[in-house]
């Protein structure tokens, strides 16, 4: 058997793909790091646009329930109980 001899510049050259391995592994590791942080401030804004959205529908619908009330006081009276006499009768029945 014959064992070729190492030659001197391929301990360099290993050395050099490792190093240069390593470099493109941080690299990527770094280009991934910011991909995530930008989708996460995407997600972050898209939910607070979202939230701000709710909140501002809740308040048009919170002021449209109050209007009615005020303007039929006894019509709403009337419509609560109803919903309370079907919930009760819902309930007993479990």
């Amino acid at each position: 058997m014959t064992h070729s001899a190492a030659k001197p510049g391929d301990s360099n050259d290993l050395k050099e793909s490792a190093v240069a391995a390593k470099d493109a592994v941080v690299d990527l590791a770094a280009e991934a790091g910011r991909y995530a942080r930008h989708r996460a401030e995407g997600a972050r804004d898209s939910a607070a646009a979202m939230l701000d959205d709710v909140k501002s529908r809740a308040g048009e619908y919170n002021n449209s329930v109050v209007g009615f009330i005020r303007k039929n006081p006894y019509q709403s009276l009337a419509i609560a109980a109803g919903i309370g006499l079907v919930a009760g009768f819902m309930l007993r029945r479990r």
